[in-house]
């Protein structure tokens, strides 16, 4: 008995003892076992197709800690970077004057255990616990030789993996209520049927997407599911081109159309993307040397802060666009936007002549030169 009133009583110290979190910001408090120092752990937020760094640490005893401001609760990433550490964005939920204890007894970070009193970090655990088995394989497979491009046979094994994790969450959520998190995975799983993954479940998310509400559906990530599901006909080379709503930095609208007669061509980038950003002073010179035959549109797909910031700061000039829809929804579904930079090139006649994915330099200006004689 005295023994067990010790043990309360220490537990009740410790957590006397733990920080207080102002209102208006958050605590991550690390602590992983069996691991050496000198791991560097990364802290981010996704904003659209951005990576935004938010704080890094280095692991010290096997502690890391973050503290930040924050408004309501939102997910940030963790990313250990390290001999051994699967390469891996492991979601966290952070609120205001809140703590979140992350805890790991290896380098597997998607397999860390996080607690907090905040109830979205608590349903992504239930989700969790039920993927164990097929995460601790998906680590493994993503700590071996992380920095070497997948062999067919290492791509097939991860896209079965993920599989097997959409097919146990997806029979979770017939049953589980449709919240916050409940949306996001669904936007998740939903989007990755474009890759291949998880199309044996399809007909399952056609009826999770039924259980939600009107104003659920109407929402952008209602959209954004929506459009994944049920994607528009794709557009390929000889097919007329599909137009759609497009803003400039200042609000104005536009079309594609407006450039009938010439040749447009379309750049599907992000400001998150290294070989899109590369592409910049290629596309620049294209609308210069052909500027009475080629239109250049740039069709970012950033969230309109970060689009609008980054256009203002490398003071980009021509026909920066965007939808400002989130995800890949409009005109990125219709020529079927994957991988970026996605470019399309539309004839004068209004037919898509060509369609190309990825830069290298030098890569653009060939790629006109064979279209355009």
């Amino acid at each position: 008995m005295k023994r067990l009133l010790y043990l309360l009583f220490a537990a009740v110290a410790v957590t006397a003892c733990a920080p207080a979190v102002p209102a208006g910001e958050f605590l991550i408090a690390g602590k992983i076992e069996n691991v050496p120092d000198s791991a560097v752990v990364f802290l981010y937020e996704m904003r659209g197709r951005i990576l935004q760094e938010i704080a890094v640490d280095t692991l010290v005893d096997g502690k890391f800690s973050f503290r930040d401001t924050v408004a309501f609760p939102k997910r940030v990433l963790l990313y250990a970077e390290g001999e051994g550490y699967p390469n891996w964005l492991f979601e966290v939920w952070v609120a205001s004057g809140k703590r979140v204890n992350v805890k790991g007894r290896d380098k597997m970070i998607g397999l860390w255990d996080v607690s907090s009193e905040i109830p979205e970090q608590q349903e992504e655990n239930a989700y969790l616990v039920r993927v164990v088995p097929e995460m601790r394989e998906m680590m493994l497979l993503m700590a071996d030789a992380p920095e070497e491009p997948f062999s067919n046979r290492k791509d097939s094994l991860y896209k079965g993996l993920l599989s097997r994790i959409t097919a146990k969450t997806v029979c979770y959520m017939q049953t589980a209520p449709v919240t916050t998190v409940w949306i996001n995975k669904l936007v998740e799983y939903a989007g990755s049927l474009q890759y291949g993954i998880g199309t044996g479940c399809k007909a399952e998310m056609l009826a999770l997407y039924d259980r939600m509400s009107a104003e659920q559906r109407q929402s952008q990530k209602g959209q954004l599911i929506d459009a994944c599901l049920n994607p528009p006909p794709a557009i390929g080379i000889g097919d007329e081109m599909v137009d759609g709503d497009l803003y400039d930095v200042d609000g104005n609208r536009h079309r594609l159309s407006e450039f009938a007669g010439k040749y447009l061509l379309l750049d599907f980038w992000s400001a998150g993307c290294g070989p899109c950003v590369q592409a910049i002073p290629e596309l620049k010179e294209i609308g210069e040397r052909y500027k009475d035959r080629v239109e250049v549109v740039s069709i970012s797909q950033d969230p309109e802060r970060e689009w609008k910031e980054f256009v203002a700061g490398r003071q980009l000039t021509g026909n920066q666009w965007n939808q400002l829809l989130e995800g890949n929804i409009g005109l990125g579904a219709s020529y079927r936007v994957k991988g970026i930079p996605h470019f399309v090139l539309i004839a004068p006649d209004g037919r898509v002549q060509d369609i190309w994915v990825g830069y290298g330099k030098g890569s653009l200006l060939e790629k006109i030169a064979e279209n355009i004689k």
